[in-house]
């Protein structure tokens, strides 16, 4: 099988970072795209085990919550697609669990006043390979992103956002908490694109990464692109190790070093597992990260 060229960033840098372009063997689907609609009752909960395509639409003023459960023991592509009339609210969940080897496609596009809220946790998995890309089309839309990764071990992630501005007054806000061991590996591509008409429109993004190791690797390639002027574009990202001298201080109060790494792991991650709002995903992530339940 071919391998396809993805997640390619919008303005090449230097091919010795390996950050341009990933390339990974597509699997092929084995039926036609299974379609969801307001119409059924939400959350709509699908469980992922097979090479699937998802069409999603939402219909003029109406609401939709789906969330997808992507665990599987063999590679696996998923291609996600959504429509979003004016004034429809989408939220999606894609919570991918300790993958062999996987290739996510999300393309959202927004129509006037609607809005889309992703929620992205993703939990080990041996080389997974996710590009999102959402265009804010008509005027006013609103997109934001709360994004997590736990990796370990030999962990690879190349993770690819697209933010593409073309209506007037949209707005993008976009934000990944990581954590890192082992030798594991992480790229995150965050593109905000301001197109020629975009004016009023503002995006922002932030990254905050937890390193605990010394052979682990977190590389960053934030991208703000503008053809407006009348635009406002943000980025910021934080990577870094426990302080020595905090580790000191909570092992004063009684907490052992285990116990503190583990506890600032979680707290990466919280941010975005407290914005599912869906108790049963909710219980089978602690299960799969090992937190027990939420009151511990």
């Amino acid at each position: 099988m071919e391998k396809t060229r993805l997640n390619i960033l919008p303005v090449p840098t230097f091919s010795s970072l390996g950050v341009n372009y990933a390339e990974r063997e597509m699997q092929q689907y084995e039926t036609e795209a299974i379609r969801i609609t307001e119409s059924q009752e939400a959350p709509v909960r699908v469980d992922v085990t097979d090479s699937s395509a998802f069409e999603i639409n939402a219909s003029e003023g109406r609401a939709l919550f789906v969330i997808q459960y992507i665990k599987s023991d063999s590679k696996l592509s998923v291609d996600t697609s959504i429509a979003a009339s004016a004034g429809a609210r989408v939220k999606l969940v894609q919570v991918f669990e300790r993958l062999p080897e996987a290739v996510s496609k999300l393309k959202v596009t927004l129509a006037d006043s609607a809005s889309f809220e992703l929620v992205q946790l993703v939990i080990g998995g041996g080389d997974n390979v996710i590009e999102d890309a959402v265009i804010l089309d008509g005027a006013r839309g609103a997109f934001t992103a709360e994004l997590a990764d736990s990796l370990a071990g030999s962990d690879r992630l190349d993770l690819n956002l697209i933010a593409e501005h073309r209506g007037r007054k949209t707005t993008s806000e976009i934000h990944l908490g990581t954590v890192l061991s082992g030798t594991a590996s992480k790229i995150f591509k965050g593109t905000i694109d301001f197109k020629n008409g975009a004016s009023g429109a503002k995006g922002s993004e932030q990254e905050e990464a937890l390193l605990l190791g010394n052979c682990v690797r977190n590389r960053t390639v934030p991208v703000i692109l503008c053809s407006e002027e009348d635009v406002e574009g943000s980025h910021g990202a934080t990577v870094g190790r426990l302080d020595e001298k905090h580790i000191f201080y909570l092992r004063s109060r009684g907490i052992c070093e285990e116990k503190i790494y583990e506890l600032m792991a979680r707290s990466k991650l919280m941010r975005a597992v407290s914005k599912i709002e869906d108790e049963p995903t909710k219980a089978r992530i602690y299960k799969a990260l090992g937190w027990g339940d939420d009151n511990e």
